[in-house]
């Protein structure tokens, strides 16, 4: 983790989380299938990459017009969730939305979940507010008992995960977030600032 940190950068954000817990031949498994489909999941991504790089630019130009295409677009999604296409691919669960610190490589949040080091997980990341979805391996780097003043919802731990197998896509994708996400930020402290 610490040489992730010096080579990424690293945003607090709220973000859709859902995980589940794999064994080391479910983790084989799930590695294969990713892999299997990679090549339409990536043509895919990048299709909503660009999707959404256009959607922003156009939200400067004609915000009206950039609702009306991202409404198409999520429409345009949920048909295409309806349909078989889809059917071979690893599905991801309803998420909570949870306060994360997230880099390219890894995150950690609150749960109230104690699980062990070397633990390994499929985490569904839902990107927000684009809703943007990654499904990818997780493994368990630390889990610590949070102070009690930190406790939340009974999330008496917080959790640190690195994601060990990430696709190129999908660490694209969050490379991309984390770097639009980390200059919204600096532009609002510059405008608290000037007041």
């Amino acid at each position: 983790m610490m040489e992730e940190r010096r080579q990424y950068f690293r945003i607090n954000d709220s973000m859709g989380i859902t995980y589940r817990l794999l064994g080391k031949e479910e983790a084989k498994v799930f590695t294969k299938e990713v892999r299997s489909h990679q090549g339409a999941i990536d043509y895919a991504a990048n299709f909503d990459n660009r999707i959404h790089t256009l959607l922003d630019a156009c939200k400067v130009q004609s915000p009206i017009a950039a609702e009306l295409l991202g409404l198409l677009n999520k429409k345009l999604n949920f048909i295409v969730s309806q349909m078989d296409i889809d059917s071979s691919l690893p599905k991801t669960e309803p998420y909570s939305v949870r306060e994360v610190n997230v880099s390219a490589c890894g995150m950690g949040f609150a749960n109230s979940e104690m699980l062990k080091v070397g633990q390994i997980l499929q985490l569904d990341i839902v990107v927000l507010p684009a809703e943007l979805t990654i499904v990818t391996l997780a493994e368990v780097v630390a889990c610590e008992l949070r102070e009690p003043e930190e406790v939340v919802d009974d999330n008496y731990y917080f959790l640190r995960l690195s994601f060990p197998d990430i696709s190129q896509t999908d660490q694209e994708l969050l490379i991309q977030h984390i770097v639009k996400k980390q200059s919204a930020q600096l532009l609002q402290k510059r405008r608290e600032a000037s007041h």
